[in-house]
């Protein structure tokens, strides 16, 4: 199955054309086959033929008693000491037991010999080894002057017992295969190919040059959300479903405007109250309740931040830029080992990747700020792999059931059943993270970290960015 898959091509028009050419060759041997049976059956009626002609001849005179004599098919071709064409009368069963018997052989006889007078008692039919220097003669090439060399390599013994219990036997070449059918069957095949996969080829070509420009086209909008219109090209099919797909793009790209207009005046509109709302809470006398009020505003504003960044991803217009991987790590590090956390960085080689430094910033704050926060510390590795580089982050923590670790990527989702935003933050972080990764044409993952004896050691997060 591996290997099959190897070979196996990814494209359509790949795949069409693979599927069309290996049915045609099923088919052509399924057509090879039965020609073949053909060939064996037409055989076994022209030794049906013969015998049954010359057994005739041979029982009518044994009726009237003439010599028992056999000049049947014109000139006989002898080899010293045996004759290639003979008729025997013998008291005792000529076909041995070693000898490969014919049933079809019989079946024809038993239909034949009836129907001109000649019931044997029994019938019997094998196939014996030739002589080596026994040839066949081919009566049509004798009659137009040449000549058949192609050595025999079986005759075909056939026996008949009459009813004194004697047993009248006939010898008859068995022709050989003709390689016709075989050169037949290539050429057939080589045809074939010609009439069908050529235009095939070229039409598959074809739809495979629009498939591949809506490809593209659908590419594009997935990375930039923007609608460009596809020239449809092709079939009606295809240039119907490239014409839907401009329009639904275009749709898509309006309601994305809208929302980011909307978010955008939401946002406007909401942070100019929260700030005069921060600046009258200060003149509030009660020093608890101020400062209560002051952590309510600020978790409004930082959610109201979480949800216009996550609303902005991928609408950006800023440029990736080459980024020392591994120095940015350090300085985040950095940050948190200034504010008392314990994060620590493996040396790394330097490794220098585009990114958008704005936003996987921001994603890496988050993975790491949520491993020190629930995990008691980060230990952080980035390692350079087929393709893309890995950066690992473990943390020492409870770590996630298996079957909520996916659902902790939905927005607004915590474990923490609390909706205080100091312990269990807003709900975003790791939606934030991978969305900023996808967006960069990588991933994020989550596992449990197990030891030896399957008992979680922390939670290991995996986040993946393309090389170049």
């Amino acid at each position: 199955m591996n290997v099959l898959k190897r070979f196996w091509p990814s494209s359509l028009a790949g795949r069409l054309l693979l599927t069309i050419a290996l049915a045609l060759l099923v088919g052509q041997l399924v057509n090879a086959a039965l020609l073949v049976r053909a060939q064996r059956e037409q055989a076994l009626d022209r030794i049906a033929a013969e015998a049954s002609v010359r057994l005739i001849a041979a029982t009518d005179r044994l009726q009237q008693g003439r010599p028992l004599r056999e000049r049947f098919g014109g000139r006989i071709e002898r080899t010293p000491g045996f004759r290639l064409r003979r008729t025997d009368l013998t008291p005792d069963n000529p076909v041995q037991p070693d000898m490969r018997p014919v049933p079809a052989l019989v079946s024809r006889l038993e239909a034949i010999l009836p129907s001109y007078g000649v019931s044997p008692l029994a019938i019997d039919a094998a196939l014996m080894p030739a002589p080596p220097r026994a040839r066949r003669v081919d009566r049509l090439a004798a009659e137009i002057g040449g000549r058949n060399e192609h050595p025999v390599s079986q005759l075909a013994l056939i026996a008949v017992q009459r009813p004194d219990g004697q047993w009248l036997s006939v010898r008859v070449p068995v022709p050989e295969a003709s390689v016709r059918i075989l050169a037949t069957i290539i050429g057939q095949t080589v045809i074939l190919y010609v009439i069908m996969l050529v235009p095939l080829i070229w039409l598959t070509r074809r739809i495979a040059r629009s498939m591949g420009v809506l490809r593209d086209g659908v590419a594009q909008f997935e990375r930039t959300q923007e609608a460009r219109r596809i020239e449809p090209s092709g079939p009606s099919d295809l240039a119907d479903l490239t014409r839907s797909f401009n329009a639904m793009s275009a749709r898509i790209s309006a309601m994305l405007n809208e929302k980011d207009v909307m978010l955008g005046a939401i946002g406007h509109d909401l942070k100019t109250p929260l700030a005069a709302l921060r600046v009258r809470v200060e003149s509030v006398p009660d020093d608890r309740q101020r400062e209560r009020m002051v952590a309510s505003i600020d978790d409004i504003t930082r959610t109201l931040d979480d949800i216009l960044t996550l609303a902005r991803i991928g609408r950006t217009a800023d440029a990736p830029e080459q980024v020392n991987l591994g120095a940015l790590v350090e300085m985040i590090a950095d940050e948190f080992r200034d504010l008392g956390q314990d994060v620590a960085l493996e040396d790394t080689p330097r490794i220098v990747v585009p990114l958008q430094l704005t936003w996987i910033r921001r994603a890496l704050r988050n993975i790491i700020g949520n491993a020190v926060r629930y995990g008691q510390r980060a230990r952080v590795s980035i390692a350079p792999r087929a393709g893309h580089v890995a950066i690992v982050i473990d943390d020492d923590g409870s770590g996630i059931p298996d079957d909520q670790i996916e659902r902790m990527f939905e927005p607004f989702t915590r474990l923490e059943a609390s909706r205080n935003m100091a312990t269990g933050g807003t709900g975003l972080g790791l939606t934030l993270a991978r969305a900023i990764l996808q967006q960069h044409g990588g991933s994020l993952r989550l596992e449990n970290r197990r030891g030896a004896g399957g008992a979680i050691e922390g939670l290991r997060a995996v986040l993946t960015l393309p090389a170049q």
